[in-house]
């Protein structure tokens, strides 16, 4: 009788323990962990958030979208922004060097261009135009700055150290990009002083002619502009987030069918996408800044601004032009679309209960606290004839005074026919 009752008792404890496990798992394990599809298991989709004309979204892995880096301005961490032409990137800088909550922030001066962004020990946290200028090359692309940011932190500081460098860059629309670089040369402005650097030497004249003669190519027609087949804007994203060393850098011959070379290239930057710190989107400002700030736990001081019009959605293109352009831009398209599935699957990730650690929900009490609550991005517009391109032309135009243009561009075209 004793027995019976004791392996009732067991019975009924192994059942009530069953029960709770169903119900604990069912209300507390994360999809990606309890799911029974054996592909959720170890990938996140972010197509819920994305916009109902993309068919369907990329799987990514969880570290893909796990991105806390906890970065400390008083370590050896170093913010490094790979700034591409045309995305808003001199608007985010300028946030960067003004408007950000850190225990040594940036100090700016009234009639310099350059802030100091240093920690107590005088070590460089952050590596971008408004910090150390150009120390790279004028917008330098990932195969310039892995190979060339250690050494040039190491010649400011005054001595080799190990750091850790954490890379982030913004990306747009490419067609909106495209038609704000072509609007941007047209008025005069140039990138003639790019080192365009790979494997430890410049690209030749031969391997990347220049698509005008003089100064500038100012008045260029959109036509005109495309019709130049060296013409560095054309999938400019793509070229400057993938690692040129892999397909020969500029010497095409390394790689000579042009279908495997953009391919390559092509995977190369998704790779580099996916393992990059922080991207934004230059279309989605406030969510941008949230997961900004959630990767690195840092906040900005000011709200970012989302404008409406920019210069190039008011340009009018005709039929056959929007289709050049396509053809054109298309590896950046590609990447895009990429970009935007991880940005919003990175978001997603970001706000979920499986993607947030003690720290981050603890981080966000503390913002609301403080009175800010980033918990649910602001999408608003502002209707604005004022735009983040503009920013940049005024910004860029500084740097390319009229008056010593002929002297920049011929010293540029005799460094690079050196070698040849």
């Amino acid at each position: 009788m004793f027995e019976r009752r004791r392996f009732k008792c067991v019975v009924v404890l192994m059942l009530g323990a069953f029960i709770s496990g169903v119900v604990f798992l069912g209300y507390f394990c994360p999809d990606w962990v309890c799911s029974s599809n054996p592909t959720s298991r170890s990938f996140v989709d972010g197509s819920e958030l994305l916009p109902s004309d993309f068919q369907s979204a990329a799987k990514f892995q969880r570290q893909d979208l796990k991105k806390e880096f906890f970065f400390d301005v008083e370590g050896d961490d170093v913010l490094v922004f790979l700034h591409i032409q045309k995305t808003g990137g001199t608007t985010f800088g300028r946030h960067l060097v003004k408007n950000t909550d850190l225990s040594h922030p940036c100090v700016c001066y009234k009639d310099r261009k350059r802030c100091d962004c240093e920690n107590s020990k005088q070590h460089i946290w952050l590596f971008s135009r408004y910090s150390t200028g150009w120390a790279c090359g004028l917008h330098a692309d990932w195969t310039e700055l892995h190979d060339c940011v250690p050494k040039a932190l190491n010649d400011r500081e005054g001595e080799s150290r190990n750091r850790r460098y954490l890379y982030f860059t913004i990306l747009r629309e490419p067609i909106q990009r495209y038609i704000s670089e072509w609007k941007h040369v047209q008025r005069g402005s140039t990138w003639l002083t790019a080192k365009l650097m790979c494997n430890g030497r410049q690209a030749t004249l031969d391997e990347v002619p220049f698509c005008f003669q003089g100064s500038d190519w100012t008045g260029v027609t959109l036509d005109d502009f495309m019709a130049c087949q060296h013409n560095l804007a054309h999938n400019r994203q793509t070229r400057m987030l993938a690692n040129l060393s892999l397909i020969g850098c500029y010497n095409q011959s390394v790689v000579s069918n042009r279908a495997v070379r953009e391919q390559m290239m092509l995977e190369s930057a998704k790779e580099n996408l996916r393992d990059i710190a922080f991207f934004g989107l230059t279309e989605f400002q406030a969510e941008s800044r949230y997961l900004f700030e959630r990767t690195f736990r840092l906040r900005f001081t000011t709200d970012f601004v989302q404008y409406s019009e920019t210069h190039a959605s008011k340009v009018d293109v005709a039929p056959e032009q929007q289709e050049r352009l396509s053809q054109l831009n298309h590896l950046d398209a590609e990447l895009y679309t990429f970009a935007k599935q991880l940005f919003f699957a990175r978001l997603e990730f970001a706000r979920s209960s499986s993607g947030r650690s003690e720290h981050f929900m603890k981080y966000e009490q503390d913002l609301k606290i403080a009175g800010v609550d980033h918990s649910q991005p602001s999408t608003e517009y502002e209707d604005s004839e004022e735009a983040y391109d503009g920013e940049v032309d005024a910004a860029d135009q500084e740097e390319a005074e009229q008056k010593d243009r002929i002297a920049r561009a011929e010293k540029t075209r005799r460094r690079r026919t050196q070698w040849t």
